[in-house]
């Protein structure tokens, strides 16, 4: 049976969003870098939440994100997307389908986190960037934003993966 903290994952998405939308709309790296730190939210829901349930989070999350960035629901697809896959992704690298996993650093690992967040954020983008650029025209500048923003998003994803992960204590 899957346990939800629900105070929790509010917590969480006010943290994601307040860091995204006054901080990281603004920094911008050499014009071809953004960060989407809020994709980290819909990453570390729980596993075997609902998947309805993740899609209607992820939609009113990109909706919020789309708001206030002034694109007309190009986040709420690639979040609506992402919280679709996400479970799915996780099956296919990790092999278990137990309902109780904790999608945080201690359970992915090192190599597991790299796996887990670094595909699903280069589809992320890649969604973004090519319904921004109304297709695939430009593929250089395209592809360029595309892989130097996952770089940028994963870095900022991973390490608050790497904080939020409770510390493993022995007695």
């Amino acid at each position: 049976m899957i346990r939800i903290d629900y105070k929790q994952q509010i917590y969480h998405l006010i943290v994601f969003v307040l860091i995204q939308i006054p901080l990281l709309y603004k920094l911008v790296l050499l014009d071809v870098a953004f960060g989407f730190f809020y994709v980290g939210f819909i990453l570390f829901l729980p596993y075997g939440i609902s998947r309805s349930l993740a899609m209607i989070i992820a939609f009113f999350t990109g909706l919020f994100i789309d708001i206030f960035s002034n694109t007309p629901g190009i986040h709420a697809s690639a979040c609506i997307f992402l919280a679709f896959s996400k479970d799915f992704w996780h099956d296919i690298i990790k092999g278990e389908s137990d309902d109780d996993i904790q999608l945080d650093f201690n359970e992915l690992g090192f190599i597991g986190s790299i796996g887990y967040l670094l595909p699903l954020i280069f589809i992320h983008h890649l969604m973004i960037f090519s319904i921004e650029n109304g297709g695939f025209d430009g593929f250089g500048l395209l592809f360029s934003k595309v892989l130097y923003s996952t770089l940028y998003s994963f870095i900022l994803v991973f390490g608050i993966s790497f904080l939020m992960a409770p510390t493993k204590r022995s007695l």
